[in-house]
């Protein structure tokens, strides 16, 4: 892959060059589409339908996690799953261009889930129940593997060593953090299971969409070896209707899949460990311009008290799921 660790050089030529290098005429439309990781484009195709273009951040996945990224969706389209594969062309689906690693994929339209739809969790319930009794239990051999301890010590090094974290914030930060990685351990210690399983990763309601009254699970780009219980939780959105939420959760997982029950006391764990995460991933990535537009009120006072908030509430609320 490319030494560079930006997309500074993928200007809209280059963009269309990409694509056309594959066979395809464009008609010099390009509509850019959320990603702050990735770059992803809506790429017009003269007299055909608009294709996705999707540049790859350097230096973040190996050829060989792409791929395997590429062959689980194709395995998972060829079994009827409703999921976005690449295109294969020529027996290929990760190209290159200028030093940049991309795909394509054909375009979907139709809406996100509403976040507290019952009717609707019930129905991604039973889509990930789908996935996963598809995907099966033997571990990917080239994607990560999620490890939350590891995780939460290696953001919040990054989040201290930072100068952007106020100085006078940094003894309330390290505290909390400390507080919650023991919390954190002990609910490891009680129930980690002895192999983990592939997953989506990251099945938020942004990675669903809902096309032709089916729902599709979009973006594996974060698709890894992990639990069950964390394609399910992040669908958890309030408090006072978690475990009405997880319930039609399960019921529709269940009509697919057994789900171990001892996964949900690792909920606050990776709940808190996505919050961590999070503000080291925007602290990493605030020097891409891309980031910059987007997030333009990251590393205020503001925002690392807010921040330091959000990890105060994670400890209050431990446990109430259950």
């Amino acid at each position: 892959m490319s030494s560079n660790q930006d997309f500074s050089n993928l200007m809209p030529d280059v963009i269309l060059d990409a694509v056309e290098s594959l066979g395809f005429w464009t008609d010099a439309r390009i509509y850019p589409l959320n990603s702050y990781e990735n770059r992803v484009y809506q790429v017009g195709i003269e007299e055909a339908s608009p294709l996705i273009v999707k540049f790859y951040r350097p230096n973040r996945w190996t050829l060989s996690q792409i791929q395997e990224e590429h062959d689980t969706l194709i395995k998972l389209a060829n079994k009827g799953l409703p999921v976005v594969a690449p295109h294969v062309i020529e027996g290929q689906s990760v190209f290159t261009h200028q030093g940049l690693v991309f795909c394509l994929s054909p375009r979907l339209v139709g809406q996100h889930p509403e976040a507290e739809n019952l009717d609707q969790l019930f129905q991604i319930g039973e889509l990930i129940g789908q996935l996963h009794q598809s995907l099966g239990k033997d571990p990917f051999k080239h994607r990560i593997e999620v490890s939350p301890l590891e995780h939460i010590r290696t953001a919040a090094a990054r989040i201290l060593d930072s100068t952007a974290l106020p100085k006078v914030l940094k003894a309330s930060y390290q505290q909390q953090v400390a507080s919650l990685y023991d919390l954190c351990e002990t609910q490891i210690q009680r129930y980690w299971p002895a192999q983990l399983r592939p997953i989506h990763g990251d099945s938020h309601r942004s990675n669903l969409i809902l096309s032709n009254e089916q729902f599709h699970l979009l973006d594996f780009d974060d698709c890894q070896n992990g639990l069950a219980v964390q394609d399910l939780w992040l669908h958890l959105t309030q408090v006072n209707l978690a475990k009405q939420q997880l319930s039609e959760l399960l019921e529709g997982y269940e009509s697919y899949q057994a789900f171990d029950s001892r996964e949900l006391a690792l909920i606050d764990v990776f709940k808190c460990t996505r919050v961590i995460c999070y503000a080291a991933w925007l602290l990493q990535r605030q020097t891409d311009p891309a980031f910059v537009k987007a997030f333009p009120w990251f590393a205020s006072e503001e925002y690392w008290l807010n921040h330091l908030n959000e990890l105060k509430e994670c400890q209050n609320e431990w446990g109430q799921i259950l």
